[in-house]
């Protein structure tokens, strides 16, 4: 993370530094719509609602991101789509939303009377969320809320219920500026196609605590990321697919938005370890961990190595070519009712200078 923060963000910012694995500096992780967790095809916690602020506590995470929407009478609710049918059903009997519901043509009444979330646990099928129930939980749990809103009032309640212990985030520089009407808090802008050099003039125009956040990895370069960091802002990486939110990690981004990222192991201890230590691997070869795991559990891999590797983990695939030992690569993951099926494959001859695969339990 970088050094340069302002003394009114102290706290916060304790929150938010991650903890190190084998002493290399982790971006900070923010579960990407609150902690989401699916119970085969259907949610378990389903995206945006306090109950994803509680589980991201679960697991340790320090932030989570939610999307502001007004209703049609100006309520401030937690809702990524514009319409509510993909994670929503009807509250009469629990049946799939036909005709398609738009959040800002409905009321408040309407779409809370009539609508529950979706989930496999009849207890958690609850109305829409409003920003303030989830910004109480977040206080209540000690959870940041990086808030994706372009909705100038979302900034104002932020500020009222955390003080600068939020961040904003938006696309659009006019909107997303105006939280430094109320807040020291990190501010979080898209630049879209935007050169470093015309980001950083941005960023700078802002003024304050500031940093990019772009869903474009092929921007995203180990150069880009250099170049905006050194200016003296932040990086966010934000959803990256596998493999490449592992490259993003490895180039330096400081936040990491994720449905899957983890390294939350300040405090915890694994509760299963698997080794390996200079050990060949001929082409073709695989070394394979898939242990007993806990319902709500997480791993991460610490894998240093010569040669081109391929590596497998909870159904995401890497593939890695390290000329010369001494920089290992971090993978984490989150895991629900699921085991990590860690495969480590050489695609050609190869040599393990070390491997380490750590279990947590994160009930």
């Amino acid at each position: 993370m970088l050094k340069k923060v302002f003394a009114l963000l102290a706290l916060a910012l304790s929150a938010l530094s991650c903890g190190q694995v084998e002493n290399v500096d982790l971006p900070m992780a923010v579960a990407h719509r609150g902690c989401w967790l699916k119970d085969g095809e259907e949610f378990y916690i389903n995206e945006n609602c306090p109950a994803g602020v509680k589980m991201a506590a679960q697991y340790g995470y320090p932030a989570v991101e939610c999307d502001v929407k007004y209703t049609l009478d100006s309520v401030m609710v937690i809702m990524h789509d514009g319409t509510i049918n993909r994670t929503m059903r009807n509250a009469s009997d629990y049946s799939v939303i036909e005709e398609p519901v738009r959040v800002t043509e409905h009321t408040f009444e309407d779409l809370r009377t009539n609508y529950v979330l979706a989930s496999t646990d009849p207890s958690l099928r609850v109305p829409i969320p409003t920003l303030k129930e989830e910004l109480d939980a977040c206080k209540e749990y000690g959870i940041i809320p990086m808030l994706h809103s372009a909705v100038i009032e979302s900034y104002e309640l932020a500020h009222e219920i955390l003080g600068d212990k939020f961040i904003a985030f938006d696309a659009k520089q006019e909107a997303v500026s105006r939280a430094r009407d109320y807040s020291e808090c990190l501010i979080l802008l898209d630049p879209g196609e935007d050169e470093a050099s015309n980001t950083i003039e941005r960023l700078k125009s802002i003024g304050g605590y500031c940093g990019m956040s772009t869903m474009k990895y092929k921007m995203l370069d180990a150069e880009y990321i250099k170049t905006v960091k050194d200016a003296g802002f932040e990086v966010q990486a934000s959803i990256f697919p596998a493999p490449h939110e592992q490259r993003a990690l490895t180039d330096g981004v400081t936040i990491e938005l994720s449905d899957f990222y983890w390294h939350q192991t300040e405090g915890r201890k694994p509760v299963d370890t698997f080794r390996k230590i200079s050990m060949r691997l001929p082409e073709g070869q695989a070394v394979e961990w898939n242990p007993e795991t806990p319902e709500f559990a997480s791993v991460i891999l610490t894998l240093d190595f010569i040669g081109t590797i391929e590596v497998t983990m909870n159904g995401k695939v890497y593939t890695l070519t390290h000329e010369e030992a001494g920089k290992p690569e971090i993978f984490g993951t989150r895991l629900y009712k699921t085991t990590p099926d860690l495969k480590v494959r050489a695609l050609v001859h190869s040599q393990v200078k070390s491997l380490k695969a750590e279990l947590y339990d994160c009930t």
